[in-house]
């Protein structure tokens, strides 16, 4: 099948339900973010991955361009919602992954595809109340999704580093846009001058291509930044 009509059987997918389900997914605030994820949960994975989402690939394969020769690492996706990174990263072959999300729905959906160690039920952007049980611990953080409206601030940053063991690697995706909007770009860039990590990569992708020109609520097509830093 070529290219092509792969993608238009993509978008035949997105059903008038799946828009209205997407439409449900915008304009929410972190003041209700647990309740919103906990009622969108069953229908998150058809939403997204029929718009578009490939966030969670691009972290997989970030993951792996460092470790692909140590299987055995143990990785924290923060933020795993349905379990997307999680399932990535076990194709890879990465199999001592934990996840944490404010959502017990999205956990409930997450601990279906089998592919973490463990699932907690944690609020993040705390980083002073940040469990002692997840500091210094990882050889690899992920996030995908959480750098959004709505979502988390620059505070998250400092949890990626209370997670990471020295030389550790953060994978985390965001759209462009926010990288101004929300001060992500200008806080990234001072942990780097504070020596706190160094960015080693850097790749760009396009989310909810499968919209196509359209625009559903908030989706539309997107540029999308898929960073690496290493703790140092």
């Amino acid at each position: 099948m070529e290219q092509g009509e792969q993608g238009q059987q993509k978008q035949l997918q997105l059903t008038e339900e799946l828009k209205q389900e997407m439409l449900k997914h915008t304009g929410f605030s972190q003041d209700h973010i647990k309740e919103h994820y906990d009622e969108v949960a069953e229908k998150y994975d058809a939403i997204y991955l029929n718009a578009g989402y490939h966030d969670h690939e691009q972290c997989g394969q970030l993951v792996n361009s460092f470790f692909q020769e140590n299987k055995d690492i143990e990785i924290l996706d923060l933020g795993c919602g349905t379990g997307l990174v999680g399932e990535s990263l076990k194709l890879h072959g990465y199999n001592k992954v934990v996840g944490i999300d404010a959502s017990k729905g999205m956990i409930d959906a997450a601990a279906k595809k089998q592919a973490y160690t463990e699932l907690v039920e944690l609020f993040l952007g705390k980083p002073d109340t940040f469990p002692e049980q997840f500091r210094d611990r990882f050889e690899a953080i992920t996030a995908s999704g959480i750098l959004a409206e709505g979502h988390l601030g620059v505070e998250v940053f400092d949890e990626f580093l209370l997670a990471l063991k020295q030389n550790g690697i953060a994978v985390f995706t965001t759209r462009s846009m926010y990288l101004e909007k929300y001060g992500y770009q200008k806080r990234m860039d001072e942990l780097e001058a504070e020596g706190k990590w160094k960015k080693e990569n850097q790749v760009s992708f396009l989310r909810y291509d499968n919209l196509g020109e359209e625009k559903v609520g908030r989706y539309q097509t997107v540029e999308v930044f898929a960073f690496a830093y290493r703790k140092l």
